[in-house]
């Protein structure tokens, strides 16, 4: 069984770094560039909450700083795809709305992403898609809490962490 974790760790690594390659080839890397993925990324939580939202929460469903998230906006708001209005009952608050040029791209941008996961999965039935989801959401369940920094020890403590559990891991394999 060893030899086939092996291989599916492998090939997994494999399959990640292929997701990275630029799309198309010769293109910016990933599907629009690091930036652009990260505006879209925007739109489409902005799209799909159908609410305001402020900076705050942005950050937190997209897992960056509070920071990137205003940048963020802040040139989505350049680009007249959303708009920063200050909270009616908090004027402390800023809310970040899409405009209507926003809904506009976040549907299309939908639409493309659609296209382009469907072009790596589309050598898998719909049954084998639900199955690879379902094996990988439980492998990423079993091992989340193991591998992700925890935000007060910071990430050095979490990697060192993983290196441990990797050196239990061999120790128990070796006996």
């Amino acid at each position: 069984m060893a030899n086939i974790s092996k291989e599916l760790y492998d090939n997994l690594g494999k399959l990640l770094r292929f997701f990275r390659q630029p799309f198309p080839p010769g293109g910016p890397g990933g599907r629009r560039g690091a930036e652009n993925n990260a505006q879209t990324r925007v739109l489409q939580f902005l799209s799909a909450s159908g609410a305001a939202k402020t900076t705050g929460e942005i950050a937190e469903k997209l897992e960056i700083r509070q920071q990137s998230a205003s940048e963020l906006v802040s040139k989505l708001e350049k680009k007249a795809l959303v708009e920063k209005t200050k909270d009616a009952k908090d004027k402390r608050v800023t809310l970040v709305t899409m405009t209507e040029l926003g809904r506009e791209a976040a549907e299309k941008f939908t639409m493309q992403d659609n296209d382009f996961y469907g072009q790596f999965f589309d050598v898998l039935t719909d049954d084998e898609q639900v199955e690879l989801n379902r094996l990988v959401q439980k492998l990423f369940d079993g091992k989340f809490d193991q591998y992700t920094p925890n935000r007060k020890e910071g990430f050095v403590a979490a990697v060192k962490r993983r290196e441990q559990l990797k050196r239990d891991l061999r120790k128990k394999r070796d006996f």
